[in-house]
């Protein structure tokens, strides 16, 4: 928490120095609409997951069994613990990193140039050197896809609300169901019926994978298209 509480105060004196407005007023400044980001951002976790998830275990004939030692406090371990890491990484890539890049370039450019970072940046919290070249392209890929996502949508809301509320949930729902480093089938544990090659499951994770980031990605767009709000349209930083 307390690298939190630093890297927060990093990104509200960067965003001062750079744009001067207060970053905190940028983030939080209409309760309505923030709690709005976070409902909208809860659906898009939600289905993003939840539709591939579908389409494999038809795919596998998975049977999904409630895990018996699932307990509150295990849960909620597991949420804290997904809740500190994502806010390290949001305020590092949303609030550091894209708020320095579109300082000093387009937004474009910026969104494009952090999730590249936030792609490099999970060969090392992965530890995939070493695992060779096929898997480091395939979490550079799937990670720096989904911060693309989260860093285009922090940009078009003008708050880290939204793409924190994904985030988590994502990482949260991985550990109910898949089996997902430091925690996995926290409250699901499957059988599947069917097996395949594994060149074929690696497409079906990848394909489950990429559906899942372009899912984000259409939603949110049918969501600005649909929704007529001055800060979906009127960027603080710059436009896209």
């Amino acid at each position: 928490m307390i690298g939190i509480m630093f890297l927060t105060g990093v990104s509200w004196l960067l965003f001062w120095f750079i744009f001067k407005k207060n970053l905190f007023q940028f983030w939080f400044s209409n309760l309505q609409l923030r709690t709005t980001d976070a409902l909208i951002g809860a659906c898009i976790a939600l289905l993003a997951f939840a539709i591939p998830l579908v389409l494999k275990s038809i795919i596998y004939s998975i049977d999904w069994h409630y895990n018996q030692g699932a307990d509150a406090r295990s849960l909620f371990s597991a949420l804290f613990f997904y809740f500190k890491s994502i806010m390290f990484e949001e305020l590092i890539f949303r609030g550091v990193i894209l708020t320095l890049l579109a300082g000093f370039t387009r937004n474009k450019v910026a969104v494009i140039i952090s999730a590249i970072v936030f792609g490099i940046y999970h060969w090392f919290s992965y530890g995939m050197f070493g695992s060779g070249l096929i898997p480091m392209i395939y979490v550079f890929l799937l990670t720096g896809g989904m911060g693309f996502v989260w860093a285009y949508i922090y940009l078009k809301t003008n708050s880290i609300v939204m793409p924190a509320v994904i985030h988590l949930l994502w990482n949260f729902q991985s550990s109910l169901f898949l089996d997902y480093q430091p925690f996995g089938q926290l409250l699901f544990e499957l059988t599947s019926a069917a097996e395949y090659s594994e060149l074929f499951d690696f497409a079906i994770m990848t394909g489950g994978k990429l559906m899942s980031i372009l899912i984000m990605f259409g939603l949110f767009q049918f969501y600005i298209r649909n929704k007529k709000r001055a800060d979906l349209y009127e960027s603080a930083l710059l436009p896209l």
